[in-house]
């Protein structure tokens, strides 16, 4: 065994521990709620921050390095690499939830059989929708609404992600539901600390431009899959020695992650309803104004990803081991800390919406106008975290309905009220019915949060 696999073998990993026996399961089931969230939350967060921090940093090397127009290209690109992700998004937590649940039940060999289908699983769909994306690329961009200043970029950057769209994850939600936050924070932080250095090379040093940013995209993800391969061989406490592919353990992980992809999927309808209103009511201006609310939004709603993230595990091992009282005070201090933080950061992004807007371009004209699209959306931030933490709730539970219902309100009310509204009050319209879709959402979650527990 190497010296770096010796070191993770023999480490704390956040919420779980590795011991001589195997999995110690004491902090999981009986350390205090607050200490145990924040434990797995730190890990996760700094992950996920990272992560948010090289988007930021790579729309600085694109918009300052290459323009407006460059940036705008990429962000058109975004539906489908949101989509890619909602599909590995969608295997990883329903294989995650049925991982934590057998390792509650202390059941490693199906925890191992879980894992490999979800492999079976993403392989095969990543291989059919690149072959796809190549069959439709001309009518795919002119659905995703690209205008003629922004086709050749978008083209470059869609056909190099397209390549690459096999590496696109490392499967860092199963290495979680194992316990190792440690290694599922490497796992992020080393590929996008690859991904800024490759930015600098290609971008600014070669001047690459677009194809740079994507090259250095896949390079990233290559390294993530790497990662990955290495842990299940040699890291991980999970049974691999009777993997098979398994029709009803398929079903289950797709069944119980399905609503990922509406959760993921969210995002990318948001962003292809958006840019396409945009691009008819404000044309190119529009669409790259919005690539630069996403990109700060992007980073602000980092912390709620991460609580719903660290709810998921944590409830479902607790969940398998019949211990339900304790996953509602996880969900609670959860829930309380989101809400905690959504106030300060509406509050930080309103004020601050120029200065923020200010680092990624020079140009008055979209400093203003991405700058007052920020502070109207900054008030949705409030009502952004509570359909993630009750789905993250019900999938921990294995349910199905119900993630699936909460991820689907809020793209479909963004769908119902966007167009109305740009056509009635312009650009102020859009940003109107983004506030607006998130307060149905909230309430639909709050409805059926109450629904669940008075049945209990």
């Amino acid at each position: 065994m190497s010296f770096q696999a010796h070191l993770f073998t023999n480490a704390d990993f956040g919420c779980l521990k590795m011991n001589g026996n195997g999995l110690n399961v004491q902090r999981m089931g009986n350390e205090s709620v607050p200490k145990l969230v924040m434990s797995c939350f730190f890990s996760t967060f700094t992950a996920l921050l990272f992560n948010a921090l090289y988007t930021v940093i790579d729309a600085l090397f694109v918009s300052r390095a290459v323009g407006d127009n460059a940036m705008g290209g990429i962000s058109l690109i975004l539906p489908f690499v949101i989509f890619q992700g909602a599909i590995s998004t969608a295997v990883g937590s329903g294989a995650a939830s049925v991982v934590s649940r057998a390792l509650g039940e202390n059941s490693p060999e199906k925890a191992g059989n879980a894992a490999y289908n979800a492999m079976l699983a993403f392989y095969s769909s990543a291989i059919l929708i690149t072959f796809f994306g190549f069959a439709t690329m001309k009518p795919m961009l002119n659905l995703l609404g690209v205008t003629p200043e922004l086709y050749e970029s978008a083209k470059q950057y869609y056909m190099i992600i397209l390549a690459g769209n096999i590496f696109s994850t490392g499967f860092s939600s199963i290495i979680r539901a194992e316990g190792k936050m440690k290694y599922a924070l490497l796992i992020w932080v080393i590929p996008v600390s690859v991904n800024i250095i490759l930015d600098a090379v290609f971008i600014v040093v070669l001047g690459w431009g677009v194809i740079g940013s994507a090259l250095a995209t896949v390079i990233c993800q290559m390294t993530s899959a790497s990662m990955s391969l290495f842990f299940f061989k040699r890291l991980t406490s999970l049974d691999f020695s009777k993997k098979k592919l398994s029709k009803s353990l398929l079903k289950e992980i797709l069944l119980v992650g399905f609503p990922s992809v509406i959760q993921m999927g969210t995002l990318s309808v948001l962003t292809f309803a958006i840019n396409n209103i945009l691009s008819d009511i404000s044309g190119t201006d529009g669409v790259n104004s919005f690539a630069y609310i996403g990109k700060i939004l992007t980073f602000a709603v980092v912390p709620f990803t991460a609580f719903s993230m660290t709810l998921s595990p944590i409830a479902g091992y607790n969940i398998g081991s019949k211990n339900k009282s304790r996953v509602m005070k996880v969900f609670e201090f959860c829930y309380g800390a989101c809400f905690a933080y959504s106030i300060i950061a509406a509050v930080l992004l309103f004020l601050f919406a120029e200065p923020l807007v200010g680092v990624f371009t020079k140009s008055e004209l979209m400093i203003e106008t991405s700058a007052n699209g920020l502070k109207a959306v900054s008030f949705a931030l409030p009502f952004s975290f509570s359909h993630l933490l009750a789905a993250s709730l019900f999938q921990a539970e294995g349910k199905r309905i119900s993630p699936f219902v909460l991820y689907s309100v809020l793209p479909v009310a963004v769908l119902l009220i966007t167009k109305p509204m740009a056509v009635t009050f312009g650009t102020s319209g859009v940003w109107m019915a983004y506030l607006l879709s998130n307060l149905i959402s909230t309430g639909a979650s709050v409805v059926m949060l109450c629904v669940s527990l008075k049945r209990k």
